[in-house]
């Protein structure tokens, strides 16, 4: 026995001889944010740039990340500066929105749209994604309408995401120098008599977690036969049951299973979702469903002149559908420009394709050939000021138009006056001659036009002496 206190007091002197120990931290957890990897703890900035060739009036649309893993930290908008709102309190969930119709948005250089930092909670892989809900340009059509992007040329976007370390923690623990002088209680080296006790208790019952937050996207667009995914979450996340119940305004319009929305004919239905644990909540979606364009009907062939305008007229099928606007493209703009009103401008002579397709992201589209013929640009005569000595005398001039690939070399030979001097054809073509036979006394003029249409024209001036 004493010789068992005597190695339990040696080892504690020695124990009480330790100065300083630092306590190292372990090994941290990890987690990834838009793929860019953090440890728990960390900083996360989302900096999302948008650019836009065209003026915005308006603009709304929310960011959603995971609440559990994610902390916010705060949301601003850097370079958007006027008409903005912004609301953080939902848990997952960040809206913007944006109005300012007198002075407008400029995205024309690339600006900072917003910036958002998170604090990562646990390890695990998150999502952060922004979600656009409405863009409306006041010199062009609608960029984002009801959650659909219709010009995504329009709206370029690019993010940055960066992690900053959480600030690194040294623990220091200072122990007693001194020898201790406590001596330690005789262990009692006997076996225990004492019977171990055995005791047991009925699990009380769980009580279960009720939903406390339901949201759903605002509004949604859908074309006819087509189905769109509603974006919804609740809070908390552990809700016990997460059973949700959805239905329509109308099923006539469009339909609802499991938070998808399929068009059925065009118009505007309200979706509703509701919690069925008994909390109650709900939320309602706009849907709007659109009839898409089915055909495009054109005229497949086409002539024109060069410097001429030929306006070609589409029709969009069916009638009844919801956005009828074209795009318009030349397949060679050095031969034919096309205006976004279908207007074609012929530039040289040529083959090309004018195509019209749909704005509404149906796809369709129809094509016309355009052929483009060389107008004449020039017409000259071999002489403009003819002088007859008498009645009956004549003389013929020569007719040539430009440039030599014209397509239609024909001119138009006219007096003004008859009864001084008169032309042995109405019609000549380029390099032939007209003869001019002087009537009576007098001067007049003959008047050379293109019959291209193109309206070029040359005068010959005729004098009959006597």
């Amino acid at each position: 026995m004493r010789k068992v206190v005597s190695i339990l007091l040696a080892v504690l002197m020695l124990t009480a001889m330790g100065t300083v120990a630092v306590t190292s931290a372990s090994a941290e957890e990890t987690a990834t944010v838009n793929g860019v990897v953090a440890n728990v703890g960390d900083t996360v900035t989302i900096d999302y740039f948008v650019k836009s060739d065209c003026i915005w009036e308006d603009f709304q649309g929310h960011v959603t990340y995971d609440y559990d893993g994610l902390q916010l930290e705060s949301f601003e908008m850097p370079d958007v500066t006027t008409g903005i709102m912004t609301n953080t309190l939902n848990k997952g969930l960040v809206y913007y929105t944006g109005v300012d119709i007198n002075s407008n948005y400029k995205f024309y250089n690339e600006v900072n749209f917003y910036r958002i930092k998170f604090t990562v909670r646990q390890a695990g892989s998150y999502v952060v994604n922004n979600v656009w809900e409405v863009a409306d340009g006041n010199d062009v059509d609608m960029i984002v309408d009801d959650g659909i992007i219709l010009n995504p040329e329009r709206l370029i976007t690019r993010e940055v995401v960066t992690a900053t370390p959480k600030p690194t923690e040294t623990t220091t623990t200072k122990t007693n120098t001194e020898p201790s002088t406590t001596k330690p209680e005789p262990t009692n080296t006997e076996p225990s008599s004492t019977t171990p006790t055995v005791t047991s208790s009925t699990p009380s019952p769980t009580t279960p977690v009720l939903v406390k937050e339901l949201y759903v996207q605002k509004s949604v667009g859908v074309n006819i036969g087509k189905t769109a995914k509603l974006v919804y979450s609740l809070e908390p996340k552990n809700a016990t049951n997460k059973n949700l119940a959805w239905s329509s305004s109308n099923t006539k319009i469009a339909t609802v299973s499991n938070g998808v929305v399929k068009g059925v004919k065009a118009g505007r239905a309200t979706i509703t979702v509701k919690t069925t644990d008994g909390s109650n909540l709900t939320a309602y979606c706009l849907v709007v469903v659109n009839q898409p364009v089915t055909s495009i009907s054109l005229s497949k062939k086409a002539t024109m002149y060069t410097g001429k305008k030929l306006a070609l007229k589409a029709k969009v099928n069916p009638a009844n559908a919801s956005k009828k606007e074209l795009t318009w493209k030349s397949s060679n703009t050095k031969i034919a420009k096309v205006a976004s009103n279908g207007v074609v401008t012929g530039v040289k002579a040529g083959t090309v394709k004018i195509t019209a397709t749909a704005k509404d992201g149906s796809r369709k589209s129809a094509t016309c050939t355009v052929t483009v013929r060389q107008s004449v640009s020039k017409i000259t005569l071999g002489k403009t000021n003819v002088v007859l000595p008498k009645k009956g005398s004549s003389y013929n001039v020569k007719v040539t138009v430009a440039p030599k690939n014209a397509y239609n070399k024909n001119v138009a030979v006219k007096s003004a006056n008859t009864k001084v001097a008169k032309v042995s054809a109405s019609t000549v073509k380029s390099g032939k001659t007209v003869k001019i036979t002087a009537v009576k006394k007098g001067t007049t003029k003959v008047t050379f036009t293109a019959k291209d249409g193109s309206k070029k024209s040359a005068t010959c001036k005729v004098t009959v002496k006597k």
